[in-house]
C-alpha cells in the first residue's frame, strides 16, 4: 500500500452478497455494492440526473438509476444504458483489517477558465 492513502468506510461483515450500502466519507458520497463476493465502490450519483444510485435496481454488475434507469458497472462506472452516457466513478476497494476502505482518489486538476481578465 505505499504511498496510497485508504478512507475506512464499513466493517466487512456489514455488507452481504448482494447487497448495497451508502456511505458518507471524506466529502465523498459511495456506493457500495457485494456481488459474486466481491466489493465494489462507485460514486452514489447518477451523471446524467445526480440521483442516488442506493434507491436503483442492482441486477448482476449493474446498477440502475431509479429516476430514468441509466445503468452503470459497479467494477468500473462505465455507463451501460442511456440516458446517461458519462461514467460514474469507481473507486479502488481495500480489504483490510476487517474493514472496507478506499484508496483516496486523487485532486482533480483545475481547469482553466477562459474569458475576461478582472
Amino acid at each position: 500500500m505505499s504511498g496510497r492513502e485508504l478512507i475506512a468506510l464499513m466493517p466487512i461483515a456489514e455488507l452481504r452478497e448482494g447487497e448495497r450500502r451508502a456511505v458518507a466519507a471524506d466529502g465523498l458520497a459511495i456506493l457500495l455494492v457485494c456481488v459474486e463476493g466481491s466489493v465494489y465502490a462507485v460514486d452514489n450519483r447518477c451523471s446524467h440526473a445526480n440521483a442516488k444510485l442506493e434507491a436503483g435496481r442492482l441486477r448482476g454488475h449493474q446498477i440502475a438509476c431509479p429516476l430514468h434507469g441509466a445503468r452503470f458497472d459497479v467494477r468500473t462506472g462505465r455507463c451501460e444504458a442511456a440516458p446517461a452516457t458519462k461514467p460514474i466513478r469507481a473507486f479502488t476497494v481495500v480489504l483490510e483489517s476487517g474493514r472496507i476502505n478506499i484508496v483516496r482518489p486523487q485532486a482533480e486538476p483545475l481547469r482553466p477558465r477562459f474569458g475576461p481578465i478582472n
